[in-house]
């Protein structure tokens, strides 16, 4: 008798089950207000990196809404369509934060470098706008990962190499919810909101200047320091 492989299950996904079934049994109901993080950590007996993994996959999928200094709160659409964002969750293969960020650092690295070469006056304003919407955004509390992700496309489409621009496309998905777990940990570390601003605006300056290759010290510098923020969320 054949039987296919049972599928080992992270940590996070365990957590998004059982978040799955408080909403199947009426416990929890759309729109309501998760636990706090260390509560839910206490709830299942495991780790708040675990939780936070499952926190940025829900986020990014748009189950829960996160509202940074009020608490995480689960979507207030129908429930059928809920469990339809569920059901994508698990359609999907597991994803690695890290190896997701050294492939962004090849191709983002990469395509500041150029954009700093080829931009147009066009692009420069692209940039500028979306540097100006994610530093609002900040300033107003908010999580801004579509802000932060629409600054980072711009500027691979300011390479004006169609390669980068079609491999950002095909990991649009596990960009964002990378993107999201990024900024879900940079809350939790006081003052690092203010200085991811200060990254971005230095990788525009170098767009802006010309300069190829601070262009991309600059954004090798901002990638490599969401991966030490990651480690250092992880530890505490």
């Amino acid at each position: 008798m054949d039987y296919a492989p049972i599928k080992k299950q992270k940590v996070y996904e365990i957590i998004i089950n059982r978040i799955k079934e408080s909403l199947e049994t009426g416990d929890l109901k759309p729109g309501d207000k998760l636990p706090a993080e260390r509560e839910l950590a206490s709830l299942f007996s495991v780790s708040r990196g675990a939780v936070r993994e499952a926190i940025s996959v829900l986020a990014s999928k748009g189950i829960i809404v996160v509202k940074p200094g009020i608490g995480n709160y689960l979507n207030d659409n129908e429930v059928d369509e809920i469990f339809k964002l569920f059901e994508s969750i698990f359609n999907e293969g597991n994803v690695d934060l890290f190896e997701l960020l050294e492939l962004r650092l090849g191709i983002e690295s990469c395509a500041a470098f150029f954009a700093a070469q080829r931009r147009t006056e066009q692009d420069l304003k692209r940039i500028k706008h979306t540097f100006d919407l994610l530093e609002t955004s900040i300033k107003q509390k908010k999580l801004a990962v579509e802000e932060d992700v629409a600054f980072h496309c711009a500027i691979v489409e300011a390479s004006h190499n169609t390669m980068m621009a079609n491999m950002l496309k095909l990991i649009s998905d596990t960009f964002i919810r990378g993107v999201y777990e990024a900024r879900i940990d940079a809350l939790r570390i006081p003052g690092k909101t203010e200085e991811v601003v200060g990254e971005h605006y230095r990788i525009y300056e170098a767009i802006l200047l010309g300069d190829p290759e601070m262009a991309r010290k600059a954004m090798e510098t901002h990638i490599n320091n969401i991966k030490k923020q990651i480690n250092f969320v992880e530890e505490t």
